[in-house]
């Protein structure tokens, strides 16, 4: 019989197992852990609008909040005995991986707990505020909390700590009206306006229902928030607030506006209606997911000479030569991988030396990569200027970037951060073999020689 230690090593090594496994066949699993909690969010709002009596959420204010509770460490402290708290996403025993079929259950339900408060947590910056005795503290990672300190004037300190705590949201947008002055009549507050426009260029899609229903015409748009978790040190509860309702588009009736809601109809009719919102968040994911993404793809080789002028191949001008090449080659598909050197040089070796920042032969566009004595790692797309960048970095003598350095997120392009873009460019393997990234939301090179220079 295999002692309790082993048999815990043997789960935990299974849990770890099947969670990579999970990763790499979803990678958009945090796009299917936002349409789930819409679901299930929507559904608890139509239990208040139609099941729950002398509820005040009716047809004419359909919204309410929610909270999705968090399993948090509430002894954690730091060294100077102030709490700092943790995710915790369950607990491996030796009486809940006993047998086989009690440790499946058990790592199902902490998968689930981890993927859902991961995504929540990715959402909202990782971001989150400590309550107690009625106060919150906001919290912040260290790099965003060191990127704060950084900036010196009060106006861009307060829209940093804005755009950090900002919810996640769809079909609305929070709108800071302090100091505001609101008239019948006026126009719209300059800096209302700024904060409407920066929603706007989101490009966040609206979920919408239109339509009629049995000849009653609707339209309405749904309206979700996920927001910074809160762990309340008072009743020991950590939870994400979430915010879900609907919004009924006005008609025009004459010299009125006039808004008609579902309240009256028939109930099968106003069944019809969930239903139909519901199938409309049920097509959100394929909304989220770029289109190459989602289609089927073949992955064609092909192998070509070209001929250029010498001074093109120069060292200083080879990295813009490789992304001219990259980019040509790109028109018609997504480019998962490019070699590009001299005839004369033997193929799956870079030229040069190993170079004195990274410890580690590359060419000069990271294109081609000796990061160990496993095979020469080929990048492509957005990939290469990843590398550049945190090499850049080293290079300055730091020891890496925070992975929402705004230039470091711009060259992820349509990917949110540098670990998203290698995972859904199926590179997962190589992110790790290139990156070290131990310290949360920080990204270094593994073999950077000058990562600890001052």
């Amino acid at each position: 019989m295999p002692r309790p230690k082993k048999v815990i090593e043997k789960t935990v090594a299974a849990f770890r197992a099947a969670t990579e496994s999970y990763e790499k066949k979803h990678p958009h699993w945090r796009i299917e852990v936002l349409v789930s909690l819409m679901r299930r969010a929507l559904m608890g709002l139509r239990h208040y609008v139609e099941d729950t009596r002398d509820s005040e959420i009716t047809w004419e204010q359909p919204f309410v909040e929610l909270r999705y509770p968090v399993e948090w460490d509430w002894e954690r402290c730091h060294d100077d005995g102030e709490p700092c708290g943790g995710h915790i996403f369950g607990q491996i025993t030796q009486k809940n991986s006993a047998t086989k079929a009690k440790a499946i259950k058990t790592l199902t339900a902490i998968m689930a707990n981890q993927f859902n408060a991961m995504a929540l947590a990715d959402f909202t910056n990782w971001a989150w505020f400590l309550k107690r005795k009625n106060h919150y503290l906001p919290c912040l990672l260290p790099e965003h909390g060191a990127a704060l300190g950084a900036i010196k004037g009060k106006r861009e300190r307060r829209e940093y700590c804005e755009m950090i705590f900002e919810p996640l949201s769809f079909g609305a947008v929070s709108i800071d009206y302090e100091r505001m002055d609101f008239r019948d009549g006026a126009k719209v507050p300059k800096k209302a306006a700024r904060q409407l426009a920066k929603f706007s260029a989101q490009g966040i899609p609206d979920i919408r229902v239109s339509g009629d229903i049995n000849g009653r015409k609707i339209a309405m748009s749904l309206v979700f928030q996920v927001h910074p978790m809160i762990a309340d040190y008072d009743v020991r509860q950590a939870y994400h607030r979430l915010t879900v309702g609907l919004f009924t588009e006005p008609e025009i009736v004459g010299q009125e506006i006039i808004t008609r809601t579902p309240a009256e109809w028939p109930k099968k009719d106003r069944n019809a209606l969930w239903d139909a919102i519901l199938g409309e968040i049920g097509k959100l994911t394929n909304l989220l997911i770029p289109k190459a993404e989602r289609e089927d793809s073949v992955i064609l080789s092909v192998n070509a000479q070209i001929k250029v002028p010498l001074s093109l191949w120069r060292a200083e001008n080879r990295s813009t030569l490789i992304k001219q090449i990259s980019d040509a080659n790109s028109v018609s598909g997504e480019l998962v991988g490019i070699s590009v050197q001299s005839a004369e040089i033997e193929a799956g070796r870079p030229a040069g030396d190993a170079c004195a920042v990274c410890g580690w032969t590359h060419d000069d566009g990271f294109t081609r990569v000796k990061a160990d004595e496993l095979e020469v790692i080929v990048l492509a797309g957005v990939l290469p200027d990843i590398v550049r960048l945190v090499h850049k970095a080293h290079e300055k003598g730091l020891n890496g970037l925070n992975t929402k350095d705004d230039e470091l997120v711009r060259s992820c392009g349509g990917y949110r951060n540098p670990c998203k873009a290698f995972d859904d460019l199926k590179r997962r393997a190589e992110y790790k073999r290139l990156f070290d990234t131990r310290k949360r939301g920080f990204i270094s090179l593994r073999g950077a020689i000058g990562r600890n220079r001052k």
